[in-house]
């Protein structure tokens, strides 16, 4: 299976934060915004490669905060003790998080130290200018402009400038503000920027000017950035941590003991690592809700798999494991969603996902059931067997599923 790692992971890191961006079911735009800012204003003063990373560190500088019960833009409004505590939390989950992918620890670097300010009054170290990273410093800048731009409802750049002249020498640099400001007003950006049905062709011609972050052939770049992924994915719902993970690994073990071939082997470990991706499209609200949900927010929640599929697409060189993810959900019966698929309809991929993902869900706590024992959850699935999972599939799982459950 040739799949370009280079492609694929500049692919996965930047549909992140568009798929996360959203704040009452509208497109915010928030991380590619500080991207675009962050990088035109560091552009001619740093190499191509610190670049690159600054827009990349940029790009994910506030993915640690996916496990928020709202966007993290509204907490960043707050000056109460809660929301402070909830913040100082980010930076660094994030920059664990991405440290994590290949070749992206110089940009894990630079989203620790984005909320430092120059003063000191930062988080989380509370660092002072010279121990502040430059990058950080102009990511620092860029998200305040946007967090402004969201929160602040501000449309006029002098209105801006004069507003954020008071935090020179406190949160940024003179040097830093009026090179900033200069990055905003050529070409119109800051008039264009504003404007959400813009900032995607902006991104696109900032992003291909940026170019990719080289990834090596010889590391497992896609499996390894695909995990950090399922971290990000599981963090969005308390009770659902490691399940992607545990998934994955499951569905790993019976693939190897159907003798499926290596490369449909690997290709059902990383759909089961992304299955649920399409939850990072559904309220947290809803996905945190301690009583049984009522046909309605069972239908929203249903069409997180449909979600999985619209997303899926978008990362082209992943396209050989989009049915089996999205299809995780489908019945044997054919009683299942998105598409109502049934039997041999359904890739052998998502069957194995469909019975994973069941026992996993049925043997974790949830806040209004007590989980299954590894036992109770096989004869569970051995009972379903021909109607919501398919009987050959089955027979492989449940021996190894009693003893993988430990």
């Amino acid at each position: 299976m040739k799949v370009n790692p280079t492609k694929t992971v500049n692919e996965l890191i930047t549909i992140l934060p568009y798929i996360i961006d959203i704040d009452e079911k509208k497109k915010i735009y928030h991380s590619w915004r500080v991207a675009i800012i962050s990088t035109l204003c560091a552009k001619n003063s740093v190499s191509n490669q610190q670049l690159k990373y600054i827009f990349y560190a940029a790009l994910l500088h506030d993915i640690g905060g996916v496990g928020f019960p709202i966007h993290i833009i509204h907490y960043l409004k707050r000056t109460d003790k809660t929301s402070r505590n909830i913040l100082l939390s980010h930076p660094i989950i994030g920059a664990q998080l991405i440290s994590n992918i290949p070749r992206l620890n110089p940009s894990a670097q630079l989203i620790l130290d984005h909320h430092e300010w120059i003063n000191g009054m930062g988080y989380p170290r509370a660092k002072l200018k010279r121990g502040i990273p430059y990058g950080s410093q102009i990511i620092r800048i860029a998200d305040t402009i946007d967090i402004l731009l969201q929160i602040g409802r501000i449309n006029d750049l002098k209105k801006l400038k004069n507003k954020m002249s008071a935090d020179i020498g406190k949160e940024y640099t003179q040097e830093l503000f009026i090179r900033t400001f200069r990055a905003l007003q050529k070409k119109r950006l800051f008039s264009k920027i504003i404007l959400a049905r813009n900032v995607e062709a902006i991104f696109k011609e900032v992003h291909d000017e940026v170019g990719l972050l080289y990834i090596p052939l010889k590391i497992d770049a896609i499996g390894k950035t695909l995990e950090v992924v399922a971290q990000i994915i599981d963090m969005k719902h308390p009770f659902t941590s490691g399940h992607s993970l545990r998934v994955s690994r499951y569905a790993m073990a019976i693939a190897l003991a159907m003798g499926l071939p290596h490369d449909e082997v690997t290709q059902i470990r990383w759909a089961g690592l992304i299955h649920d991706i399409g939850k990072l499209n559904v309220s947290r609200k809803l996905l945190d809700k301690s009583t049984p949900l009522n046909k309605r927010e069972y239908k929203e929640i249903q069409q997180h798999a449909a979600q999985t599929y619209k997303i899926m697409n978008l990362i082209t060189t992943l396209y050989a494991i989009t049915p089996i993810a999205a299809a995780h959900h489908e019945r044997y019966d054919g009683a299942g969603y998105p598409f109502g698929l049934k039997e041999r309809q359904i890739p052998v991929g998502a069957r194995i996902l469909a019975i994973c993902d069941a026992f996993d869900a049925m043997t974790s706590n949830r806040p209004y059931r007590r989980p299954l024992t590894f036992k109770e959850a096989c004869s569970e699935i051995k009972n379903l067997s021909g109607k919501q999972f398919d009987p050959e599939v089955t027979d492989h799982a449940l021996p190894l599923l009693r003893n993988l459950g430990f």
